[in-house]
């Protein structure tokens, strides 16, 4: 007869997203179902997804939608709301001073103002992710779960990449690599790929344009490239950044030392997530570079890159 302790079921693990995106033809091969985690250690000035970066959620502000009715900035006991309806200049949320308590987003009645993130249980993502199973058996693709770093919430990226294994689904994640070498150490064995970033090989200017140093990034990746598991890096090319020829240079000898890398993924800087900044109230500071894929010059360096890493002897897809 079983126990009490064994009668009773698991505590549910919530993990905290942005997004499940179905039938995503990126982030992996075939056909995949995405999952944005938030929290990132890395603070990258050209993110796409800046959502992802505060491990909490928060609030962001649709401009197209606000009524300028002002209940917003009434309902605000910390005065952190633009007193401009028309918010010409600034930001509309000081966040400095926002503790994002949510009670301007219960006060809006146009919805202008809303929550970035969700909490949900492990059991949710893999009913979502069992929707979606029949498109990963003809196209040979799986779930990835991305972010932000998916490991900043370890217990539910376990759970939800040990299930998912468990019930044959290809897994993957999208990782910075700046994570404790343990943490990778425990999910390896629940992983068929790992989707793993580079920024720029000099540890200095890593952390100008990340926040953090590259040194943990660089051994973690060898030391995942010694456990067997295909890894598919990836290297946004950002102009003034690090798409100089001696960085490209540097990044291309480095990966041919690294085992078990079966592509790198360029992926051209673009300005599609510019408009995110403002939705949640943040500057942003690269708005005046050009994306890569809009001028004859910038698809010119991405070929030119290209052709580099593949004299290496590398397989090379621009995007993915």
């Amino acid at each position: 007869m079983k126990s009490e302790s064994q009668l009773v079921s698991p505590r549910p693990i919530y993990g905290i997203i942005t997004n499940i995106q179905s039938y995503s033809i990126h982030d992996g091969p075939g056909i995949r179902t995405v999952i944005f985690l938030k929290g990132c250690p890395l603070k990258c000035r050209w993110c796409c997804n800046p959502e992802t970066q505060n491990p909490k959620m928060e609030v962001e502000f649709f401009k197209l939608k606000c009524v300028r009715c002002g209940l917003c900035q009434q309902a605000c006991d910390k005065r952190a709301i633009n007193p401009d309806l028309e918010v010409k200049l600034g930001l509309k949320i000081d966040k400095s001073l926002c503790d994002e308590c949510g009670k301007c987003v219960a006060a809006c009645p146009a919805h202008a103002l809303r929550y970035v993130g969700e909490k949900v249980s492990a059991d949710h993502v893999l009913d979502r992710v069992k929707q979606d199973r029949v498109f990963y058996i003809w196209s040979k693709g799986g779930v990835t779960l991305s972010g932000g770093e998916p490991l900043h919430q370890f217990d539910f990226t376990k759970e939800v990449l040990r299930r998912c294994f468990d019930e044959n689904i290809q897994t993957a994640i999208e990782t910075c690599g700046f994570v404790p070498w343990r943490l990778y150490e425990d999910v390896l064995r629940h992983l068929d790929l790992v989707l793993y970033d580079l920024k720029h090989m000099d540890p200095i200017k890593h952390k100008k344009l990340t926040g953090v140093s590259n040194e943990l990034i660089l051994e973690n990746l060898k030391r995942i490239s010694n456990h067997g598991v295909p890894i598919i890096i990836r290297l946004p090319l950002i102009p003034q950044f690090n798409t100089d020829q001696a960085n490209m240079i540097r990044t291309a000898d480095f990966v041919t030392t690294v085992k078990n890398v079966s592509e790198i993924n360029l992926l051209p800087f673009h300005q599609y997530g510019k408009d995110k900044y403002y939705r949640l109230s943040r500057p942003y500071e690269l708005g005046f570079l050009e994306g890569l894929s809009v001028s004859e010059k910038g698809l010119m360096d991405v070929r030119e890159i290209k052709r580099l890493f593949e004299s290496r002897g590398l397989k090379v897809l621009v995007g993915g």
